[in-house]
C-alpha cells in the first residue's frame, strides 16, 4: 500500500519537475565531486607553487650575492697586477717615505685645525654612531707624517664633504706630485666599479700611504695607530700571513670608526712588481650594491614578494648583514613593530641612529639557525617581528664569509592565494549551481515546447484555429567592431610615430645649436643656465684679404670659398677636441677645456691655432690667393652660458675672452699671438718670441719661414 502511495505521488509529478530534478540532481552532484577534488589539488598546487617561489627567489638571490662577491674579488685581483696599480704604489711609496725620511711637520697653526676639524667635525658624528663614546685626541695621528698628509688632503681640504675631487694639495711635495698623476685614475676605478673606497698600504710598515676618499683612517699606521684593530687592519694582516700572488682576502662586516662607525667590509690583495711584493690593495665596498640585490633594488611587489616580503643575510653572529625591508619602506611602522618585540635597547636605539640593520638587528629565528649551520630549505616560523612567517632559508658559498640568505613572507600574505582560490570556489559553485538551475528551467520549457506545441498543433488542427508555424534567427555584429577598432589602433599608431620624429627633429636641432651637455640641460627645463669655468683657453683669429679676394667673385662663389675655410678649421677643432663658439665674419672664435675638463688646454688649442695656419697656407696653394690670419689666445676663467630667449645662443664671455680679442686685433698677419698664461704651459717654449711691445705675451711669426 505504502509503495502504491509513493509511485502514485510520483505519477502526479509533472514531466517538467521531474526533469528539473533530474538535471539539477546530476548537476549538484558534479558540481560537489569536481569542487572538493579541486579545492583538494588546487591547494596543494597552489602551497607548492608557493614554495618553490620562494624557495627559486631565495636561491637566485644568493647566486647574484655569490656572483656580485666573485665578481668583486675577481676586479680587485685584475686590479692588482695592472700596470697602473703598480706604478702607483712604488710611487706613492716613494713619496710617502720621502715625507717620512725628512720628518716633515706642521705649524702650531695647521696642527690646531686639524685637531679642530677631529673636535668639531669627526668626533660628534662617531659618537652619533656609537654606544661607547671616544675621545678625538685617542684618535688624532700619531706620527708626523700622518699629521702633515691629513691636514694637507683633510683639514685644508677645500671639498670638505668631497675630499675625493681634490687632485693635488699646496705643499709642492713629491707625493703630492704623485697624487696628481695617479689621483684620477684611482678614483675612477672606484666609482665605476662600484666601490666605496680604495687604500694602497705599505707591506713593511702597514702605513695607508693613499686613500680616494681621505677618511681619518688616510696616513695612518694599520699595526700600532688608532686603527690598529679595524676590520682593514686585520683584512691587511691576513695578507702579510699569507702574500701570495692572486690571494684576496676579505674581511665581514665590521663598525668602522674611520666611517662614522657604521658597518663596512673590505677586500686585501698583494701587489706585485713582477715576482716582489710591494705593496696591498684594499678596498671597501659599498653597501648600496648588497642592498640592492638583496631588495631587488625595492622591487619587492615586482618580484612576488608582496606587501610583507623581504629577502635579507645573517652573519654567523646572528646579525643581519643588509637591511631590512621595512626600514627603508616605512621606518616609522618598522620601529613601531620593533618595539613590541623584545628587542635589546642598545639595538634600538643603533637602529634609529645609523637607520640600518646591519650588525644592529639580531635575528634567532628557526630559519637563521639552520642557514647559519649550512643547511637549506623552507620552513613556517616566527620572523624578528614575532609574526608567523613561510621562510627559505640556505647558506652562502663567499669564501671567507659565513653567512645565510632568508627570504621571508608573513603566512597570511603567504597563504592569502589559497583562501582567495577557497573562496573563489564556493563562490563559483554557488553561483554554477544558480545558473544551472536557470538554466534546467529554460532547458526544461525549451525541450518541452515541441512536445506541447505538437500537443497544441493537433488541438488546433482538430478544431481548425490555426496552421501557423514559429521560426527563430540570430545574427553576431562583433567581427565589424573588431575591424573598426584595428582601424582605429592603425590611426592612433601613425599619429604616434609622427610625434616621434618631430621630436627627434627638434632634438637634433638642438644639439646642433647648443653642446650637448647644455642641450640636455635645456630639454630638462633649465633656461637660465650659466656658470663660472676655470681653466679655459680662448682663440680669437681674424682672416686678412679674402675681402679682397672676393671682390671679383660673386656671392655663390664667396661663400663656398668661405666655407671650405671654416669648414677645414671645424674638421680640425674635432681632431683636436676643440669647442668652436662661433663665426662673425671672417673672425673665427674657439675654446679648449670649456665643454670638457683638459689638463693640457692650452697646449692643445695652441697646436691647433698652428694648424689653422697650415690650412690657409694650403688654401692659398690651391686658389692662388694671399690669404693670411693673425691669432690671439688668452688663458683663463670664463663665464659661459645660454644667451636670447626666442634665438639663442651658447656664448662665453670674461676678462680672458676680452683678452683673447685684443691679442688677436694686436698680432701683425700671419702671426700666433699668446699670453703668458698659455707659454708658460707649452712643452716647446723655445719657437715663441717675446712681444717687444708690452714684455708680457708671446708670438710665433709664420711670416719667418724656419
Amino acid at each position: 500500500m505504502k509503495n502504491n502511495g509513493k509511485t502514485k505521488l510520483f505519477h502526479k509529478v509533472s514531466i517538467k519537475s521531474k526533469f528539473l530534478m533530474m538535471i539539477l540532481g546530476i548537476a549538484i552532484i558534479c558540481i560537489a565531486v569536481v569542487g572538493l577534488q579541486g579545492l583538494q589539488y588546487g591547494k596543494a598546487s597552489l602551497t607548492k607553487s608557493m614554495y618553490d617561489h620562494f624557495t627559486s627567489l631565495q636561491a637566485t638571490r644568493s647566486q647574484q650575492i655569490e656572483n656580485y662577491f666573485s665578481n668583486k674579488r675577481n676586479i680587485i685581483k685584475t686590479f692588482a697586477s695592472q700596470k697602473s696599480i703598480v706604478d702607483a704604489m712604488s710611487e706613492f711609496s716613494s713619496g710617502f717615505n720621502l715625507l717620512d725620511t725628512y720628518n716633515v711637520d706642521i705649524t702650531k697653526k695647521q696642527s690646531e685645525k686639524l685637531e679642530a676639524f677631529y673636535k668639531n667635525s669627526f668626533i660628534d658624528e662617531l659618537n652619533h654612531n656609537s654606544i661607547k663614546k671616544y675621545s678625538y685626541t685617542t684618535l688624532l695621528p700619531r706620527k708626523e707624517v700622518a699629521k702633515y698628509l691629513q691636514y694637507y688632503y683633510i683639514a685644508n681640504n677645500p671639498s670638505i664633504n668631497s675630499r675625493e675631487l681634490m687632485e693635488r694639495a699646496d705643499d709642492k711635495s713629491y707625493y703630492s706630485e704623485v697624487h696628481e698623476k695617479f689621483h684620477a685614475t684611482l678614483r675612477d676605478i672606484v666609482h665605476n666599479q662600484g666601490f666605496k673606497d680604495l687604500f694602497l698600504i705599505d707591506v713593511k710598515t702597514l702605513d695607508v700611504i693613499y686613500s680616494v676618499d681621505k677618511g681619518v683612517d688616510f696616513a695612518t699606521n694599520l699595526n700600532e695607530g688608532p686603527y690598529a684593530q679595524s676590520s682593514l687592519a686585520k683584512v691587511v694582516k691576513k695578507i702579510i700571513l699569507n702574500p701570495n700572488k692572486g690571494v684576496v682576502e676579505i674581511s665581514d662586516f665590521k663598525h668602522y670608526k674611520p666611517a662614522k662607525n657604521l658597518p663596512k667590509i673590505f677586500f686585501a690583495v698583494p701587489i706585485y712588481k713582477k715576482s716582489t711584493l710591494i705593496g696591498i690593495l684594499a678596498t671597501q665596498i659599498s653597501v648600496k650594491g648588497i642592498n640592492d640585490i638583496t631588495t631587488g633594488k625595492h622591487n619587492w611587489v615586482h618580484d612576488g614578494l608582496g606587501q610583507s616580503g623581504e629577502v635579507y643575510l645573517i652573519g654567523r653572529d646572528y646579525k643581519m648583514r643588509s637591511d631590512a625591508r621595512k626600514i627603508i619602506e616605512n621606518p616609522k611602522e618598522f620601529f613601531k613593530e620593533l618595539n613590541q618585540t623584545n628587542i635589546d635597547t642598545d639595538e634600538l636605539n643603533m637602529i634609529a641612529t645609523t637607520n640600518s640593520t646591519i650588525l644592529n638587528l639580531t635575528i634567532y629565528s628557526e630559519s637563521a639557525k639552520r642557514a647559519i649551520e649550512g643547511e637549506d630549505g623552507t620552513v613556517i616560523t616566527t620572523n624578528y617581528l614575532n609574526k608567523r612567517v613561510l621562510s627559505a632559508y640556505a647558506p652562502l658559498k663567499i669564501k671567507g664569509l659565513n653567512w645565510g640568505m632568508i627570504a621571508e613572507k608573513e603566512l597570511s600574505e603567504a597563504e592569502k592565494p589559497i583562501r582567495e582560490f577557497e573562496n573563489a570556489l564556493l563562490i563559483s559553485a554557488t553561483i554554477l549551481a544558480t545558473l544551472i538551475t536557470f538554466y534546467s528551467i529554460w532547458l526544461a520549457y525549451n525541450f518541452l515546447a515541441p512536445i506541447n506545441r505538437m500537443a497544441k498543433g493537433v488541438k488546433d488542427i482538430i478544431s481548425k484555429k490555426s496552421t501557423s508555424l514559429i521560426n527563430l534567427n540570430r545574427d553576431d555584429e562583433f567581427g565589424e567592431l573588431a575591424k573598426n577598432i584595428d582601424k582605429m589602433i592603425e590611426t592612433i599608431n601613425r599619429q604616434k610615430e609622427e610625434i616621434e620624429k618631430k621630436s627627434k627633429e627638434n632634438d637634433e636641432l638642438l644639439c646642433n645649436i647648443l653642446p650637448q651637455s647644455i642641450a640636455t640641460r635645456y630639454k630638462n627645463g633649465e633656461r637660465d643656465i650659466a656658470e663660472t669655468i676655470p681653466n679655459v683657453a680662448v682663440l680669437f683669429s681674424v682672416l686678412h684679404g679674402f675681402e679682397q679676394f672676393s671682390n671679383n667673385l660673386d656671392a655663390k662663389e664667396s661663400i663656398e670659398l668661405l666655407n671650405e675655410i671654416i669648414n677645414e678649421f671645424d674638421h680640425h677643432a674635432q681632431n683636436f677636441g676643440i669647442e668652436k663658439i662661433t663665426t662673425i665674419g671672417d673672425s673665427y672664435m674657439a675654446s679648449s677645456g670649456l665643454i670638457t675638463p683638459r689638463l693640457d688646454y692650452a697646449r692643445r688649442i695652441t697646436e691647433y691655432a698652428i694648424k689653422m695656419f697650415e690650412v690657409i697656407e694650403l688654401f692659398n696653394q690651391r686658389h692662388q690667393s694671399h690669404l693670411s690670419l693673425s691669432i690671439g689666445i688668452d688663458a683663463g676663467e670664463v663665464m659661459a652660458g645660454i644667451v636670447g630667449e626666442y634665438k639663442f645662443v651658447y656664448d662665453i664671455w670674461g676678462e680672458v675672452v676680452n683678452s683673447a680679442n685684443h691679442i688677436s686685433h694686436q698680432a701683425k698677419e700671419n702671426t700666433l699671438r699668446i699670453s703668458e698664461a698659455v707659454y708658460l704651459q707649452q712643452t716647446n717654449q723655445d719657437i715663441y718670441l717675446l712681444c717687444e711691445e708690452d714684455k708680457s705675451s708671446y708670438y710665433i711669426d709664420f711670416n719667418k719661414k724656419g
